[in-house]
């Protein structure tokens, strides 16, 4: 009867961590909103990439006058690059309360780099 009993509860733990435990393959936990700004953000910032290496290569072309002024442009927006990465990093470290703060510093250096790009 004891044996009896002893093999009835281990039959019975064994069923209940069978039903307990989560079979699911997924164990990425879901991307949170710091993770979908940082994304978007560094999907923007290459475009912007793209951009300024347009940029240098016609300050390249450039003679004169034209010259001057594409390679002040040129200097500005790659500063303004440079401003907007050094906010990506900041964001990408950003604790999950403060992130929010850092985001908006972030756009607004990504918005000056969008104006250094198209003047």
């Amino acid at each position: 009867m004891l044996r009896t009993c002893v093999i009835c509860c281990a039959l019975g733990g064994v069923v209940a961590l069978t039903i307990g435990c989560n079979n699911s393959k997924d164990t990425k936990p879901a991307p949170t909103k710091k993770d979908e700004a940082v994304t978007a953000y560094k999907t923007q910032l290459g475009v912007l990439e793209k951009q300024v290496d347009d940029l240098k290569a016609k300050a390249d072309k450039a003679l004169g006058e034209d010259k001057t002024k594409s390679d002040a442009k040129l200097k500005d927006a790659s500063a303004k690059r440079d401003a907007a990465k050094k906010k990506l990093e900041e964001l990408e470290k950003a604790a999950a309360d403060k992130w929010e703060a850092v985001n908006k510093e972030a756009n607004t250096a990504l918005e000056d780099f969008k104006k250094a790009v198209k003047e």
